[in-house]
This record gives structure tokens, C-alpha cells and sequence, in this order.
């Protein structure tokens, strides 16, 4: 397959035919840039040692730039000028970005509140409610033009010996999908506005635990993890649980029980001794014979 060349492509191939026929194995060749004011310039020197190697050096400047670019000697050289710069962008990814950063760092992102119902030993009720900050919501309307957020995930983290209740969650226009973890549940929101949601979460006491810990409620943007809110909970009275009240009176539900070595009894229930205990063996039969 044959592609036409544009006019473009010719005087690329035409320059680097040039370049590569005028090429000289004697190469010394100096180059320098210098500017109109007090800035220092810079000055290369290409030579046949070092002909291959990229040579480089920053030029400071404050406002305007004017560069004065000259070569002496003989051979070939590629200059090339990067220009870096910022300026005021009002475009809506530089304005998202930094209206996101400020807001993570200065204000909440979501309304977050949890409190746990847990009068019952082997079941509990979580309740969370959230919405978007009213920050964030501004700043989403002025950026995007939009007053909701993208997907969210609400992180639940769950106390000890505690796990979802089977079925306890179902999926809807808002929550689209339920993970679990171990002591973790993910909720995964299709989009949070400043109206506030509640979700009550039913768990189901596994195993018991004394001295249980806090855990942690996380809600945050699954395009930007930086706006989150985190939030703490914990059962007062299991916090202050022993151990101890969880295994009967004085814990002896919790010690181990005594056992016997499987060496010195057999299935039949008849004593046995193993080969290192036969003089014991034979003392017992004497004792016993002797008293009869």
C-alpha cells in the first residue's frame, strides 16, 4: 500500500537527508545563547567527543525573553528550546482540580452521621446519614455545573465479632452495590447531593468479644478519594466488658480443661504403659500381689 506524502513530510525527509549527507566525522562546533538583558545565557561546545551527548542548562527569566542563538565552528547541531510557564486557566479541569485540593484540605467534604443501637448481646443497628457539604456542593456547581458528585463509596467498618446480617442490605437507585469484607461492609453509591440519606445497617453479633474497640465510617468520592469524611463509633458497654463476663463465674468457662496423655490408655479402657514404663508396670503387680 503506497501513502502520498504531503508537502510536510518532503521537507522533514529533505532536512534529515541533508543532515545525514553533510554529517562529518570532524566536529567542532560551538554554540552560545545569549539574552538581552542581565540574565546569563549559556554556551555549548559540540566536538567528536562528545557529539552524542545531550547537553542542557536553564535560563531564568522574569517577564520577557529574548534569546540571540549562534554557532562558530564546523559540523551539525540540534538545538532544541523548552518553554515551561503557568498561567491563570479557567478550564474546567485546572479549576476542578484546585477548588478539590482546597476543599479536601479546608473543609468536610460529606455530612457524616453514625450512631449504633446495640441493647441486645447478639444484634446491633447501625444507623448512618449522610449528604454533600454544602462547600463542595458550591464548588461542584461553579466548576461543573453540576450540585451532585460522581459514585461514592461509604466504607463501614464494623466492631469486633459483629458482621452483616445475612441479606440485611439490598440494592437500589442509590446504593448499587454491596461488598463485604472482613470487618468491613462497602456500600457503593451512585451519587451524593446536599439532601441527606440515611441507611440503617442490621449486624449480627458472630463471636464474643471483650473490650471491644471503636471502628471507623469513611464516606468519599470514588474520582477524587481526597473529599471523604471519616467518622468514629463505638458500644460503650461492650468497651467495658471483661473477658471474663463473657465465659460464666470466676471465667471458668474460658480455662482449658484437663486432659490425659492418649499413651497411658487404651480404646478398651485397660491400662497400658509404654516399653519406657515397664518397671513401673512391674511394681504395681507386685504391690498388688504382695497385699493380696
Amino acid at each position: 500500500m503506497v501513502f502520498p506524502l504531503s508537502q510536510d513530510t518532503v521537507v522533514a525527509l529533505q532536512a534529515l537527508s541533508t543532515f545525514a549527507a553533510g554529517r562529518s566525522h570532524d566536529i567542532d562546533l560551538v554554540v552560545t545563547v545569549e539574552t538581552d538583558d542581565s540574565t546569563p545565557g549559556a554556551s555549548f561546545n559540540v566536538n567528536q567527543e562528545n557529539n552524542l551527548l545531550h547537553q542542557s542548562k536553564e535560563i531564568e527569566t522574569m517577564e520577557i525573553l529574548s534569546l540571540q542563538v549562534s554557532a562558530e565552528g564546523r559540523g551539525l547541531a540540534l538545538i532544541q528550546l523548552n518553554v515551561f510557564y503557568n498561567i491563570r486557566s479557567d478550564g474546567m479541569m485546572m479549576m476542578m482540580m484546585r477548588r478539590g485540593r482546597r476543599n479536601a484540605e479546608d473543609h468536610e467534604a460529606f455530612h457524616l452521621y453514625v450512631e449504633l443501637f446495640d441493647h441486645e448481646m447478639n444484634s446491633a443497628q447501625l444507623l448512618i446519614c449522610s449528604s454533600l457539604s454544602e462547600s463542595l456542593s458550591e464548588s461542584l456547581s461553579e466548576s461543573l455545573g453540576v450540585n451532585s458528585t460522581g459514585m461514592v463509596l461509604l466504607e463501614v467498618g464494623l466492631l469486633s465479632g459483629f458482621a452483616l446480617k445475612q441479606n440485611g442490605l439490598q440494592t437500589d437507585d442509590l446504593i448499587k452495590k454491596v461488598e463485604t469484607q472482613p470487618g468491613k461492609v462497602i456500600l457503593y453509591l451512585d451519587s451524593m447531593t446536599t439532601e441527606e440519606k440515611c441507611f440503617t445497617i442490621p449486624l449480627v453479633l458472630e463471636y464474643k468479644v471483650g473490650k471491644v474497640q471503636e471502628a471507623n465510617v469513611v464516606i468519599y468520592s470514588y474520582y477524587e478519594p481526597r473529599q471523604r469524611t471519616v467518622r468514629t463509633y463505638r458500644s460503650e458497654w461492650r468497651g467495658n466488658m471483661s473477658t471474663c463476663s463473657l465465659c460464666g463465674e470466676d471465667c471458668d468457662q474460658c480455662r482449658p480443661k484437663e486432659t490425659y496423655d492418649g499413651s497411658v490408655f487404651s480404646s478398651n479402657g485397660h491400662n497400658l504403659l509404654m516399653s519406657s514404663s515397664y518397671p513401673a508396670l512391674l511394681l504395681l503387680l507386685f504391690i498388688t500381689i504382695f497385699s493380696v
